[in-house]
Formats: structure tokens, C-alpha cells, sequence
């Protein structure tokens, strides 16, 4: 799980805002997972696999701020 030391913050929440990005963090999780398994391997696609994964942490950490009025 991403962002294990904001879990518990996480799972009080209800947002629909924060379940897509959690849908969405969770289907490119498991395309980054199928690539890392591929041959030949496919650096370009692995790094924008991953930079959309920090994307979506940074989004999901901004919402978390607002939610909790930082």
C-alpha cells in the first residue's frame, strides 16, 4: 500500500475525489506491476508508469491537506 503512514487518515475520509484516485492509483499499480514482469523490458513506459503513481500520491496527500484544513 502507498502512503502507509497516512492510512488510518485515509480510511476516515469519504470522498468520491479521493476513491477515483485511489481506483485509478490501483489500475496503474497493476499495469506498473505487469510491465516490471515484461521482455524485453520497456524503461520509457516503466518511468511514466511510475511518475503517474508519484502524480497520484501528490494528488491524494493535497486532498488529505484540504480535508483536514492544512
Amino acid at each position: 500500500m502507498a502512503l502507509p503512514q497516512y492510512r488510518k487518515q485515509l480510511l476516515s475520509l469519504k470522498s468520491p475525489q479521493l476513491d477515483d484516485l485511489f481506483e485509478a492509483y490501483a489500475l496503474v499499480a497493476e499495469a506498473l506491476e505487469t510491465l516490471n514482469m515484461q521482455v524485453p523490458e520497456q524503461p520509457e513506459r516503466l518511468a511514466e508508469y511510475r511518475d503517474i503513481c508519484a502524480s497520484i500520491q501528490t494528488e491524494v496527500l493535497s486532498l488529505l491537506r484540504e480535508c483536514n484544513g492544512a
